[in-house]
C-alpha cells in the first residue's frame, strides 16, 4: 500500500468557515473539527470574510489548534438583504433578477476554488473531497475537484431539502433537482443532520442504498442552563440575516411587554438599528452581528426560549435549531417554511406561526413563553464514529 493510502487526508470545500463568524459557518467548523479528531489530515478551502463579515480571529485559531489547514479564497458578490429594502427584494425576485439569475450567486467561486486545490494538490496529495452544501455550487466544485485529482468525493448536505431553496434559486444552469441528483450519484458518502433528511433522500434518489447516507447530528455536548434572578424572560433569535421587516411585529411584541428582553443574531440593515431607537428599546433588545460556537453555547445557557426564522429570505440553519432543541430550549419558528424546518424534531416544545403579522407573533410567542426548559437530549455518538469509520473506508479503494 502506497503512502497516499496509507494517510488519511482530506481537502474540504465549504464556502463559509472562520474567521467569518456567522450562523452559516457552524456546521463546516464542526464536520473539520470532528474529522481533526479523529486523525484525519483536514484542509479547507472557504471564501476570505467580505467586507460586511463579522469575523473571529480566535475561532479561527482554534481550529487551526486542532490541525486544521485553512486556505481562504477571495469571495464573490453576493446579493445581501442587508443591503436591499424588503420591498426591493420582492420586486427583483419578481423580475427574475438577482434573484433569479440563470446560475446561483456563488458559481463564479468555482473557478477560483479550482485552482487553489490543483495548487495545494501539488504540495500534498489527498486520499478525499468533501464538499459541504449549500450552497450547492461550491459542493459541485468540490465534485470537480474530486475528478481531477482521481480521488473519491462525498457530500456533506448541512441543510434540509425543503429549505435549501432559500440559498440560491437556480444552481448553473440546472434545477435544485436536478443538480442534487448529480452530486448524490457521484458521491462515495452523503451525510445529512436528521433521519427524516435521511429518509427522504432515499425516497427521491434511488440511486442511493442505506448505508451510503449517515447522520452526522451537530454536537453531543449540552450547555447547563444559567439562573437569573431579574424576573425577566430572555429570548434569542439567530440568522445569517435580519430582514428589518421580518422582525418587525416581534419587536412590537416585545415593546408592549417590558419583561422581555431579546437578543437578535446575525446581520441586519442599518434601519434595524434606526427602529431599535425609535421605539426605544435600547434596554430590551441587543443586536449582535458575530456567531461563533461558544456565543451560541451561551446564548442558549442563558435564554428562556429561542426564536427561528424560516422564510424564503432569511432562514436560521439546522445546526442552530438542533442545537437549541437538543438543548431542550423552547423554540417558536416564524415563518411560511416553518412547518418543513420542524418537522423532524420533538414538538412538545414547538411553536410554528407561518404569518408573520403581529397578532400571529403576539400569539405564538405566548404559548412559547408558557413552555418550560425541558432535559437535554443525549446524543448518540456512535452517528460520529460512524461518519468517521465510513470516511476511512476510501484507504481500502
Amino acid at each position: 500500500m502506497s503512502q497516499r493510502q496509507l494517510e488519511r487526508s482530506i481537502l474540504i470545500v465549504a464556502y463559509h468557515f472562520p474567521p467569518i463568524a456567522a450562523a452559516a459557518c457552524l456546521r463546516a467548523a464542526h464536520v473539520a473539527a470532528l474529522l481533526a479528531e479523529r486523525e484525519w489530515n483536514v484542509c479547507v478551502l472557504h471564501a476570505a470574510p467580505g467586507r460586511d463579515d463579522p469575523t473571529d480571529a480566535a475561532w479561527a485559531a482554534e481550529l487551526e489548534e486542532c490541525g486544521i489547514e485553512r486556505v481562504a479564497i477571495e469571495p464573490v458578490a453576493v446579493p445581501s438583504l442587508a443591503r436591499h429594502s424588503m420591498l426591493r427584494v420582492w420586486l427583483m425576485h419578481g423580475v427574475r433578477s438577482p434573484f433569479r439569475a440563470a446560475s446561483d450567486y456563488y458559481a463564479r467561486w468555482e473557478q477560483q476554488v479550482l485552482i487553489a486545490a490543483e495548487q495545494r494538490a501539488r504540495q500534498k496529495p489527498f486520499n478525499l473531497v468533501l464538499g459541504i452544501a449549500p450552497p450547492l455550487s461550491v459542493a459541485h466544485a468540490a465534485e470537480v475537484i474530486a475528478r481531477r485529482l482521481g480521488v473519491p468525493f462525498a457530500l456533506d448536505l448541512g441543510e434540509r431539502l425543503d429549505l435549501l431553496a432559500h440559498r440560491a434559486p437556480s444552481y448553473a444552469g440546472r434545477s435544485q433537482e436536478s443538480t442534487l441528483g448529480y452530486l448524490l450519484r457521484k458521491a462515495f458518502y452523503v451525510t445529512v443532520t436528521s433521519r427524516r433528511e435521511k429518509e427522504q433522500l432515499l425516497r427521491r434518489f434511488d440511486v442511493l442504498t442505506h448505508d451510503e447516507v449517515g447522520i452526522l447530528p451537530h454536537r453531543g455536548q449540552l450547555p447547563a442552563p444559567n439562573a437569573y434572578g431579574d424576573g425577566g424572560r430572555r429570548l434569542v433569535l439567530v440568522a445569517d440575516e435580519i430582514a428589518t421587516a421580518l422582525v418587525r411585529p416581534l419587536l412590537a411584541t416585545v415593546r408592549n411587554q417590558q419583561t422581555l428582553k431579546l437578543s437578535i443574531v446575525g446581520r441586519a440593515p442599518k434601519s434595524l438599528g434606526k427602529l431599535l431607537s425609535s421605539w426605544q428599546l435600547g434596554e430590551h433588545v441587543r443586536h449582535v452581528s458575530g456567531l461563533t460556537s461558544s456565543y451560541l453555547d451561551e446564548w442558549i445557557a442563558s435564554s428562556d426560549g429561542a426564536l427561528a426564522l424560516a422564510t424564503r429570505w432569511c432562514t436560521t440553519p439546522s445546526s442552530v435549531i438542533e442545537r437549541i432543541v437538543g438543548a431542550g430550549l423552547p423554540l417558536l419558528a416564524i415563518g411560511e417554511l416553518a412547518p418543513a424546518m420542524v418537522a423532524d424534531l420533538p414538538n412538545e416544545r414547538i411553536c410554528i406561526t407561518q404569518k408573520i403579522t403581529t397578532p400571529a407573533v403576539r400569539s405564538a410567542l405566548s404559548r412559547l413563553l408558557e413552555m418550560q426548559r425541558g432535559e437535554p437530549r443525549q446524543q448518540d455518538e456512535s452517528f460520529e464514529r460512524e461518519f468517521s469509520r465510513r470516511l476511512g473506508m476510501v484507504m481500502k479503494l
